[in-house]
């Protein structure tokens, strides 16, 4: 009887499985299709369409600190630095060839969803036109609050998926099979339904994970969803998170966990294992944000797959009115007992940054909490300040010292 792989060996093997797949497509009579992180790739899933992302990418070569070598090559090209640090890597790569991986296969169409911003749309058209490929826009509308104008775009956005839909069947010649779409769409509910529940574990003290341990199991949920590993790897993480919790195992010691931290936006990648060892030596530990949980689906296998695919993919987090991100992170302060704000301002990703101070200006004013604002970029070191952000850090765990001795 062979033994039980760890989540840890799981994800490993998952990915690079998926990848042997990828760079054998062609031999595998399968298409490569790049897509968006945060898009209807069940679709591709079911029209055995091999999805890959290029943000993935860009993020690997970004954690290991190349940013500002690929990014510094593109802007010779031509490009601005005011451009997502993940396109402009991802250009960089192209132009080069450096990466830290064995890079990616060369695509054959695209799907860009806008529900997370309009560069990816520009970046993948970039691409396309190089390659002369096709190239489909699933245009999500600004999701607001109005119901009866959200059923116009829920309504909309249906219609588009069954585009797309014709779009995959004309590139591919080959039927799309509504069955196959159901039994996908089943694997990416129950792997949602896990992954929420380990995002949740958050909520006990102390905590057994920080946003870090949810950023790297959030990998799988990105580029495998629709899939039966996807599930198998998301109870199996649940398994091991819920035996941490049971014997009172946190990121930090019970007694050391001073702050519950909310993150806002993604992270900085080159600072990943930093930040976490700084602010844990604060007695610091960032729980969550409203990235994380971009993946946490809640599809309705009940209904029309189409319908409930659009329902979810044009309500994420990034296609939301301030005042709907503002009652979420609220409804996650709430949940997992936060006492602490951090507030990105990234450089990079303006569509989700432009926010930033409304939204800090509504939470302390609902939660009582101050927050700490810093600007970067997530991953051009060249717009990273050590020592201003250190100072501000530490700046802050102050004033939350002294708000506690106050309340205490």
């Amino acid at each position: 009887m062979s033994e039980k792989l760890t989540s840890k060996q799981m994800s490993k093997k998952i990915t690079d499985e998926y990848m042997e797949e990828a760079f054998h497509a062609h031999e595998l009579g399968k298409l490569i299709g790049y897509s968006t992180a945060i898009s209807p790739v069940e679709l591709f899933v079911a029209h055995d369409i091999i999805p890959i992302y290029p943000e993935n990418h860009a993020v690997a070569n970004l954690t290991a600190k190349k940013g500002a070598e690929l990014c510094s090559v593109v802007e010779g090209m031509g490009y601005t630095n005011h451009l997502c640090a993940y396109a402009r890597s991802d250009l960089g790569y192209r132009a080069t060839g450096k990466t830290v991986t064995r890079g990616i296969p060369d695509p054959d169409l695209f799907l860009a969803c806008n529900a997370q911003c309009f560069t990816l749309t520009k970046w993948f058209q970039v691409l396309a036109r190089k390659g002369n490929l096709p190239v489909f826009v699933f245009d999500t509308p600004e999701y607001v609050m109005d119901n009866k104008t959200r059923e116009e775009i829920v309504k909309y956005c249906v219609l588009q998926l069954k585009e797309l839909i014709g779009f995959l069947e004309e590139v591919t010649k080959k039927k799309f099979d509504y069955d196959r779409l159901r039994e996908v769409m089943k694997y990416s509910a129950q792997s949602s339904i896990l992954y929420k529940k380990f995002l949740d574990m958050a909520q006990y003290k102390p905590s057994p994970i920080s946003i870090f341990d949810a950023l790297i199991g959030m990998a799988i949920a990105v580029y495998r969803r629709g899939t039966p590993e996807c599930v198998e790897y998301y109870q199996t993480l649940c398994d091991e998170i819920q035996a941490k919790v049971d014997q009172g195992i946190g990121v930090l010691p019970k007694e050391k966990e001073k702050y519950r931290l909310y993150w806002e936006n993604l992270p900085v990648w080159f600072k990943f294992s930093d930040h976490a060892k700084l602010l844990g030596s604060y007695g610091g530990v960032i729980l969550t944000s409203l990235y994380v949980h971009a993946w946490s689906f809640e599809f309705d296998l009940d209904k029309d797959p189409l319908l409930t695919l659009a329902e979810n993919y044009v309500s994420r987090f990034s296609n939301s009115t301030i005042e709907d991100r503002a009652v979420m992170a609220t409804d996650l302060f709430k949940r997992y007992s936060m006492n602490g704000m951090i507030m990105f301002m990234n450089r990079s990703c303006k569509a989700v940054s432009f926010a930033v101070p409304t939204l800090k200006d509504v939470l302390t004013k609902q939660t009582g909490i101050p927050a700490l604002v810093f600007e970067s970029d997530m991953g051009d070191q060249r717009f990273y300040s050590e020592t201003q952000i250190r100072t501000r850090i530490e700046a802050y765990f102050e004033t939350l010292d002294r708000l506690q001795l106050k309340t205490a």
